[in-house]
């Protein structure tokens, strides 16, 4: 793919769009600027390889169609989170460089910025080729990953990014308030993750099930409640516990949010579970 002229094309065409903005108010260097640039450069990252993918009909990867535009999405946000961590801890420390040395600091801000573009534009391209392949091993295997990577990429990016800063620098913030806004952004990402689910199971696992409109529609309403109940089952049995210790290593109620491994194993069972109920319903 990289010794590929027309994607290495495709590729220089979408960073034009996108590097810009976040650059451009990078070297302004004022507090508005960088703000808007910042915003921009994530808005333009999200928006023009999309809009590209979901409209392109000829040229380099057009046989994926709208696939890649879809995985483009839920990956180019938890990008975001993870910018957003690595600006709140390294941007007061880049900007004290910036002003002893500007050019040093750009260009390495150019870096990054580039590096997280590129990074997700070739995953938009990796992603749905393994997806396809997958379909060769079986269709069950391919929905399976499919729904656990749109139902869990988003919060398992912002649990690890923030767990992370929190133990690299304690998100320059005394202890307490740290501990109470990182309870605060998983709590966040809990309900988060409840509507991707939701949206996973309406949206993603209709259109890549097989069959009629009402097999598909019954597989999905009982993945979803599948989904939540065992999203909640650890939780409700982690209230019902005795207090002890242990609990605050080895609570019951991580199972469900521990980033990724969980969204396999919530998304296995409850696709299972809505097949079996189905076939047990249309027999």
């Amino acid at each position: 793919m990289i010794k590929n002229k027309k994607f290495i094309h495709q590729l220089l065409w979408l960073l034009a769009g996108i590097l810009p903005w976040g650059f451009g108010g990078f070297l302004v260097h004022t507090a508005e600027a960088m703000a808007v640039g910042t915003l921009a450069y994530w808005g333009m990252g999200l928006l023009v390889p999309f809009l590209f993918f979901l409209f392109q009909r000829k040229g380099y990867g057009c046989e994926w169609g709208a696939l890649r535009a879809a995985v483009h999405l839920p990956l180019w946000i938890s990008f975001i989170i993870l910018q957003m961590v690595i600006f709140w801890s390294y941007l007061p420390m880049a900007d004290k460089a910036f002003k002893e040395s500007p050019i040093p600091i750009s260009l390495a801000f150019f870096i990054v910025l580039t590096l997280f573009a590129v990074a997700a534009i070739m995953l938009d391209y990796l992603l749905p080729s393994l997806y396809e392949k997958l379909s060769e091993k079986g269709a069950c295997r391919k929905v399976w990953l499919g729904a656990a990577y749109f139902s869990g990429l988003i919060p398992g990016f912002a649990i690890l990014s923030f767990l992370g800063l929190y133990y690299a620098n304690g998100m320059r913030l005394d202890p307490f308030t740290a501990s109470f806004f990182l309870l605060e952004v998983f709590s966040f990402v809990f309900y988060g993750k409840i509507i991707l689910g939701m949206m996973t199971f309406g949206i993603y696992l209709f259109l890549a099930l097989s069959g009629t409109k009402g097999r598909r529609i019954t597989v999905c309403a009982f993945s979803g409640i599948f989904w939540l109940m065992l999203l909640y089952i650890p939780m409700v049995i982690s209230l019902h516990l005795p207090q002890a210790s242990w609990q605050v290593y080895m609570d019951p109620s991580y199972l469900p949010m521990i980033p990724f491994v969980s969204d396999l194993w919530l998304t296995g069972i409850a696709i299972w579970g809505g097949k079996k109920v189905t076939e047990w319903i249309f027999r």
